[in-house]
């Protein structure tokens, strides 16, 4: 492919630094590659900036919301301009953990159990006082998660029955939907899925080991906060997780690259957590770690998610 390329980046939600971040190491490698490149802030002059560079394509690296939920890509199908990354109900699908889980249940893939509230239960219908019967059915500790988030915004832990009604409050200030989710302990995995959902092609599996109950946000992206290795798995263990981080990625119909969260239980079950449809590309990410462990350099990995597009759109 030649031409302009567009890296779309920063935007406006709570993981804005991060999504500038990846989009300039995205940028970087892609003029390597012999691309002209221009890094966008996606704005209210997004689509006449589009329509002015008249892009080959559309690198995606926006995170959050306007991003990963299908927003940014809903304006480029209008467009007709080809991007990276998956596509617009994929994006939806994975970024709204409420569907995402529900996708999950359909599929019998395991995932945590879960019950999820928008803000009017809570508001209008008394919906915290069904407490005692979500400890009853999930038991504590409680994992209270925005429905809408990314890198771990806004998650609360509820070790207390004390604690829900803040954390509840707190989550619903990030999104007007929660899902409240029965804590997984065990192994914290991240499988990095690359190519479409029909032939997924994962990487090695990341182990993140930090010194809290999950990957934080400040765990994600501050060097030194979390511990990654490739994980010490036994084969039949490690085609097991591998296995289900496929099967997620190919039934939410992602493709180009996705990074799929798992938690390796104390029965050895790999609990299907999310789908990061727009990873971060960090240096401390297990995006970047995964690709070097399988010996792809930076600018290895930004060519393959490129070469997706070309299949895409060349004739």
């Amino acid at each position: 492919m030649s031409g302009t390329v567009v890296v779309a980046c920063g935007g406006r939600s709570l993981e804005r630094e991060i999504s500038i971040r990846s989009g300039r190491r995205a940028a970087t490698a892609l003029r390597k590659l012999g691309y002209e490149t221009e890094i966008v802030d996606p704005d209210h002059g997004f689509v006449r900036r589009i329509r002015e560079l008249q892009p080959a394509f559309v690198f995606v690296a926006l995170h959050g919301r306007g991003g990963e939920d299908g927003t940014l890509q809903d304006l480029l199908e209008i467009l007709e301009v080809p991007y990276t990354g998956s596509g617009v109900h994929a994006s939806a699908r994975c970024l709204d953990k409420h569907s995402f889980k529900e996708l999950l249940a359909r599929e019998r893939l395991p995932t945590p159990a879960w019950h999820s509230f928008n803000s009017p239960a809570f508001a209008e219908f008394g919906a915290a006082d069904t407490l005692e019967e979500l400890i009853a059915q999930l038991s504590l500790p409680l994992v209270i998660k925005p429905a809408r988030e990314g890198s771990s915004m806004g998650i609360k832990f509820v070790r207390d029955p004390g604690e829900f009604g803040q954390a509840v409050l707190g989550a619903l200030s990030y999104d007007d939907r929660v899902v409240i989710e029965r804590y997984a302990a065990g192994r914290e995995l991240a499988v990095t899925v690359l190519g479409p959902s029909e032939d997924p092609s994962p990487l090695p599996i990341v182990e993140i080991v930090t010194d809290e109950p999950f990957y934080t946000f400040r765990a994600h992206y501050e060097p030194g906060e979390a511990v990654l290795s490739i994980a010490d798995l036994d084969a039949e263990t490690e085609a097991a997780v591998t296995q289900a981080a496929c099967a997620a990625y190919a039934a939410a119909d992602c493709r180009d690259l996705g990074r799929v969260d798992i938690i390796l239980d104390g029965e050895g079950v790999p609990q299907i957590l999310e789908i990061n449809t727009i990873p971060g590309l960090t240096e401390t990410g297990p995006t970047r770690f995964a690709a070097q462990a399988a010996e792809l350099s930076f600018d290895q990995l930004i060519e393959i998610i490129v070469a997706r597009v070309a299949d895409r759109t060349l004739p």
